[in-house]
């Protein structure tokens, strides 16, 4: 199964009151047109994996899932949902946020055009301002409002008990939201693997992020 760093981190994380993770969908069929490349859905590996995840987090009182407008996310999270519900946790599935999903793509076309051509480094000439900003926009803006978003989910007052928040999405945005905030580069960490993504804490109005062994206070 995929997905078990990001459950070790998130089980390490339950004496918070609340937590979140913005996380990239399950297995995914190839994306055979890169200027289309939102129509792929789940394999029946990442639904089993998205399913087998859920039933995994321990720890928490309740969850509450949130996906991107896209497919595969709404997928990954009734598979979650599926599996924490069945192992005992009290589920809300909350349903699509669009800030989950990728609308800082503003060209579609020419975006999966150059995404195409240079494949995964066309992500560091992104972050390095060598994309036309009509084409996508910055990284550093993109990640603001993604952090805005979240912090706001966060901050939603909890009925009772310990509160875990899934936020499902892509790739680009977990990769984003671990380099700026984390210094994790793509080229030293790999891509990001499906259901892996970034864990978040709010205490005292502080936003600390958590990948693997590295944490931040989020300035």
């Amino acid at each position: 199964m995929q997905g078990h760093e990001l459950l070790a981190t998130l089980n390490s994380l339950t004496a918070h009151r609340a937590v979140a993770a913005v996380l990239r969908h399950a297995a995914r069929h190839p994306i055979i047109d890169p200027r289309e490349p939102l129509a792929a859905e789940l394999t029946a590996e990442g639904l089993q994996d998205a399913e087998a995840f859920g039933a995994r987090i321990t720890g928490f009182d309740r969850l509450r899932v949130f996906h991107s407008p896209v497919k595969r996310c709404q997928q990954t999270a009734e598979r979650i949902a599926a599996g924490a519900g069945r192992a005992g946790l009290a589920v809300e599935l909350v349903g699509p946020q669009p800030e989950l999903g990728v609308a800082y793509i503003l060209d579609q076309v020419e975006t999966g055009r150059l995404s195409g051509v240079h494949g995964e480094h066309f992500v560091r000439l992104w972050f390095t301002n060598q994309v036309p900003v009509a084409f996508i926009e910055r990284g550093p803006d993109v990640a603001r409002r993604k952090l805005a978003y979240l912090q706001s989910r966060l901050r939603d007052p909890s009925d009772s008990g310990r509160r875990l928040d899934l936020h499902i999405s892509h790739d680009w945005n977990v990769i984003i939201l671990r380099e700026l905030l984390l210094g994790v580069r793509h080229e030293e960490a790999g891509w990001a693997p499906f259901l892996d993504g970034v864990a978040f804490t709010l205490e005292a109005e502080k936003l600390r992020a958590f990948y693997r062994e590295r944490k931040a206070v989020v300035p």
